[in-house]
């Protein structure tokens, strides 16, 4: 393995855990057996390190996504599936690593979801709207760009707002007040139905 991908790879493992002010590069150098020098040879910069590492982090979360909306029967199925495991994830996540995520925001915004391109290598969720307008799921006029775009920019409001923090909102919350009626005015006739079957069968509303 390259000393560059080592870097990115024990980064990857350290951000979410401890927070990203709370590595150093010249820790991160330690951790690993090599010089700081070696580091700053890599990367140049500490920002530098941590959009690459981004870059990864994202990268092999829409892969798992992608795996789960294949896995799925249907869009509603793998957008509850999706749901459930951004919720675990973020379960193992320090809230150091949340609020640093947060002065990056922008950035990452402007490197992964810009380009209408990129949108199906870096957003599962473009792929989970064009599954479900093919499937009849979501009406077929939705501007998917546009609507994917302002997905992620809902999840950056949910998880970056201070007055909404303040609430203590849970995913019971979210589902409820958020997420379920934003995608039921998306839904044709017969999605509204499978989403309504789906909730029943599952007993979506009682998740906490």
């Amino acid at each position: 393995m390259e000393a560059r991908e080592r870097v990115i790879n024990r980064a990857c493992e350290l951000f979410p855990v401890v927070g990203i002010r709370n590595v150093t590069m010249g820790g991160l150098a330690a951790d690993l057996g090599m010089s700081k020098r070696t580091i700053y040879e890599l990367f140049g910069q500490k920002d530098t390190l941590v959009l690459e590492t981004f870059r990864q982090l994202i990268s092999h979360e829409n892969e798992e996504l992608l795996n789960i909306i294949s896995q799925s029967k249907h869009v509603v199925e793998a957008l509850f599936r999706i749901m459930k495991r951004k919720r675990e994830k973020r379960l193992g996540f320090s809230p150091l690593f949340i609020e640093d995520v947060g002065k990056y925001i922008e950035r990452i915004q402007e490197m992964f979801y810009t380009d209408k391109s990129d949108l199906s290598q870096y957003s599962a969720s473009f792929v989970l709207l064009q599954q479900g307008i093919a499937q009849g799921i979501f009406r077929k006029e939705i501007n998917i760009a546009l609507v994917d775009n302002f997905l992620h920019e809902m999840m950056n409001i949910i998880h970056m707002s201070t007055r909404i923090r303040s609430l203590k909102p849970n995913d019971t919350d979210l589902l409820i007040n958020i997420f379920i009626p934003y995608f039921r005015g998306i839904c044709t006739a017969e999605g509204l139905s499978l989403m309504d079957q789906f909730f029943i069968t599952n007993n979506i509303l009682n998740i906490k």
